[in-house]
C-alpha cells in the first residue's frame, strides 16, 4: 500500500511543474521515489521529473513499480487549502488517493494510467550548454510578452547568451556576457526560435534560482534544473519554432 508524507512546499513544486504542461499526469512510484514523464497535447513541450525518496518525510511503496493517474488541477486546489510548513499525507485507498493535513481530509478518484500517454523521451544532446539565472530569463520574458509570441535564444562563444524578441515595430533584447554565466560551454554560435508562451510557462514553474540551458541551431531546447532542496531533478524539452 502506498503511503507518503511530504512537505507542502515540496508537493507544491511538483504540482506546479506538472501543471505547466498537463492537467492529468501518470506518476510512477518505485522503491527509490517518484518519477513522471509528461508531454503537452500539442507535443511541443515535455517534462521529466525524478523525486528522490530523501525529499519525503515518510515513504512506503509497494514492491516493484506502480503507475497512478492523478488529476493535477485537483491537487492544486487541495494545496491552496494547506499552509506552508504543513506536512501532507497521501495514501492509496482502493481507487482513490486520500490527502490529509491537520483536520482536513480529501479523497479523490485516481485516473486509469493506461488511458494516459506513455511518453517516450527523445535523446537530445545540444552542442552548447550554459547556466542562466531564472530572474534574468523572467525579465526577458516580461519584456517580450507585450510585443510578440516568440523569442530567439542564442549563444555566441565570444559575446555570451542573448534572448531577443521582435515585434512589428519593437525589439526587446537581453544579453548576458559569458563572464556573467556560471557555466558556459560553447564552441560555436547557435540560435533557435521558440514559442514564448510555452517558454514562459516552463521558466515560471521552475523553483530553482539557476537553470542549465542546452541550445543548438533550430534544435530543441533542453532545460535542466534541481528542485526539492536538491533531492529532485527535472528536465524540460521544448521544440523549436520553424519559420517558413
Amino acid at each position: 500500500m502506498l503511503e507518503i508524507s511530504v512537505k507542502q512546499e515540496t508537493l507544491r513544486e511538483v504540482v506546479e511543474l506538472l501543471s505547466s504542461v498537463v492537467s492529468e499526469a501518470k506518476i510512477t512510484i518505485t522503491s527509490d521515489g517518484i518519477k513522471a514523464k509528461v508531454v503537452d497535447p500539442s507535443h511541443v513541450m515535455m517534462l521529466t521529473l525524478d523525486l528522490n525518496k530523501a525529499a519525503l518525510e515518510a515513504f512506503q511503496a509497494p514492491i516493484g513499480e506502480e503507475n497512478i493517474g492523478l488529476d493535477v488541477e485537483k491537487l492544486k486546489a487541495v494545496l491552496r487549502l494547506s499552509k506552508p510548513g504543513s506536512i501532507l499525507r497521501l495514501s492509496e485507498q482502493k481507487s482513490r488517493i486520500a490527502i490529509t493535513f491537520g483536520n482536513f481530509n480529501r479523497q479523490m478518484a485516481v485516473i486509469d494510467p493506461t488511458g494516459l500517454p506513455d511518453t517516450k523521451v527523445p535523446s537530445v544532446t545540444p552542442p552548447t550548454t550554459i547556466a542562466v539565472k531564472v530572474e534574468d530569463l523572467l525579465q526577458a520574458i516580461r519584456g517580450s510578452e507585450a510585443i510578440t509570441d516568440h523569442a530567439e535564444l542564442s549563444v555566441d562563444p565570444e559575446k555570451g547568451f542573448t534572448v531577443k524578441a521582435k515585434g512589428e515595430n519593437d525589439i526587446v533584447e537581453l544579453t548576458i556576457p559569458k563572464v556573467g554565466l556560471s557555466m558556459f560551454d560553447a564552441k560555436e554560435a547557435v540560435s533557435s526560435l521558440f514559442p514564448l508562451d510555452m517558454f514562459a510557462s516552463m521558466v515560471k514553474a521552475i523553483p530553482s534560482t539557476e537553470i542549465r540551458l542546452g541550445l543548438g541551431n533550430a534544435y530543441p531546447l533542453r532545460v535542466e534544473f534541481d528542485f526539492a532542496e536538491g533531492n529532485g531533478k527535472g528536465v524540460f524539452l521544448l521544440a523549436p519554432r520553424v519559420e517558413e
